[in-house]
């Protein structure tokens, strides 16, 4: 049976993991959107490119802080099932990115 204070670990994780994925989607909207608006309205040049890639980057680094976080948060937790199966993700998901470069 899971303990009150693990309870409460587990809801604050699953908070600040809400708060860091709203934050990584937010900060890609705004960047995708000056860029678009800066691409079309000024025509192509570096600010709207830049902000383009800036806004994809944060986007495709989102799910990726999400894992990082999540293992952070299971190591203290002392959560060794999870910390493992959380580590595998981020093996994967690094890999499948270096394989793809």
């Amino acid at each position: 049976m899971i303990a009150p204070a693990d309870d409460q670990a587990i809801d604050r994780l699953e908070r600040q993991v809400g708060r860091l994925l709203q934050a990584g989607v937010w900060t890609a909207a705004v960047c995708l959107t000056i860029g678009l608006v800066s691409w079309t309205a000024l025509g192509p040049g570096r600010f709207g490119d830049v902000l383009l890639r800036i806004g994809l980057i944060v986007l495709m680094l989102t799910p990726l802080a999400r894992v990082v976080a999540s293992l952070v948060a299971y190591v203290r937790l002392r959560d060794w099932f999870f910390a493992a199966t959380t580590l595998m993700v981020f093996v994967v998901l690094v890999a499948a990115w270096l394989l793809k470069s």
